[in-house]
């Protein structure tokens, strides 16, 4: 396959995931104007392409993700998203969970970040004090998990989602 064949496709599929997260953060929108909204609490979707071993694009990430308590000195973040190749092959789920913050909330103009540990579940298996990072910025947000912790499995850039 050609170079500019791959690029096709990854424009393609990334398109395609940008209108699959369209859809479902209007769900999500729907559902979340039905209920009381918790004061200090963000929620969204993730719809991210992450690069294997050799930094090139290679998986498909997509879920959800809900932050509570953000005003506080202990806020939970919890998210379940799927992965799968590009080519459609290797789907799995991940869940994050169990997020301790470690000091403050770092602040600038346009963004706040999140540092702490969290559970991340790969394979079945807890993986227990993996150092995250999530940072808020406007309607964005990213998240970075430390790849010696989870054997580069998210490749060498953050998560990235909506906040919806």
């Amino acid at each position: 396959m050609t170079l500019s064949r791959q690029t096709s496709m990854v424009i393609a599929v990334v398109i395609g995931v940008g209108l699959v997260m369209m859809t479902a953060s209007s769900a999500i929108s729907i559902a979340s104007a039905q209920q009381p909204q918790t004061s200090g609490s963000k929620s969204g979707t993730i719809a991210s392409i992450q690069n294997d071993e050799n930094g090139k694009p290679a998986w498909i990430l997509s879920g959800g993700w809900d932050f509570k308590n953000i005003d506080s000195g202990s806020p939970t973040f919890n998210s379940t998203f799927h992965m799968i190749k590009l080519d459609g092959s290797e789907p799995h789920m991940h869940h994050i969970k169990d997020f301790k913050m470690t000091g403050s909330p770092t602040k600038s103009a346009t963004a706040i970040t999140y540092n702490g540990t969290a559970t991340i579940v790969m394979k079945g298996m807890p993986m227990s004090n993996v150092p995250i990072s999530i940072k808020l910025t406007g309607h964005a947000m990213s998240l970075w998990m430390d790849p010696n912790k989870v054997m580069n499995h998210f490749g060498n850039t953050p998560i990235y989602g909506f906040v919806g």
